[in-house]
């Protein structure tokens, strides 16, 4: 049985539902990996327009199902203190699809183009990324099946994100070192670096509310 219904007692499929959602957010981001790595590597905007269009889908499909479980929240689903649990869980999962769609629109609309130079970085970047939800994916499987053992996974998550966070300082290091781009075009590629790291930010942030829900179920 699931956590939902060992521990908050809920007579529900909400736990299922919302792994289903956490899966459905992991197919965004590989998407998202497929469609901005073939834009950094090959420079095929219709191809990367395409794979970005799929990742826009799927994001669509994890906001459906997730209106679908707040709905079953609503109509008393769980408990009243787990509905809040649930609710703060699906909007920061949700925060992760968000984030690489937002990522991709920045990119391919705009048509940034990354020097040469800064490739490597942001693939690697891109890469953790896939990695970083990985272990969300993990972890939120452990915290709906009711383990204890939860923290190995949020400090994984924490320690790709610093591992993120150290490939950051380094583009951007490299970025202002470049003679090649005027101030205009560096301050286009950083904000660029910005929403590419949101994602892992936003895992972050989501590693924290799943310590906090485990405290609160041990407490």
């Amino acid at each position: 049985m699931g956590i939902f219904q060992t521990l908050w007692k809920a007579e529900s499929d909400i736990d299922d539902m919302v792994s289903e959602h956490v899966n459905l957010v992991s197919n965004t981001i590989l998407k998202f990996r497929e469609s901005m790595l073939y834009w950094l590597e090959e420079g095929d905007l219709d191809r990367a327009n395409q794979l970005a269009y799929e990742t826009h889908s799927l994001e669509g499909d994890a906001d459906d199902l997730r209106r679908k479980i707040e709905m079953k929240l609503i109509d008393g689903a769980l408990l009243a203190r787990s509905r809040r649990n649930i609710l703060d869980l699906l909007e920061q999962v949700d925060k992760l699809a968000n984030a690489a769609e937002a990522s991709l629109d920045f990119t391919l609309l705009q048509r940034i183009r990354i020097p040469e130079e800064l490739i490597p970085v942001a693939t690697e970047i891109v890469s953790k990324t896939v990695d970083i939800m990985s272990a969300v994916q993990e972890g939120m499987g452990i915290l709906l099946r009711g383990g204890e053992n939860i923290l190995s996974h949020t400090d994984s998550i924490e320690n790709i994100e610093g591992e993120i966070d150290e490939l950051e300082r380094d583009f951007i290091k490299k970025l202002f070192s470049l003679e090649g781009l005027d101030l205009a075009e560096k301050i286009l590629v950083r904000q660029y670096l910005e929403s590419l790291v949101e994602i892992s930010d936003r895992a972050e942030d989501l590693s924290d509310e799943m310590e906090m829900i485990t405290a609160t179920r041990r407490g």
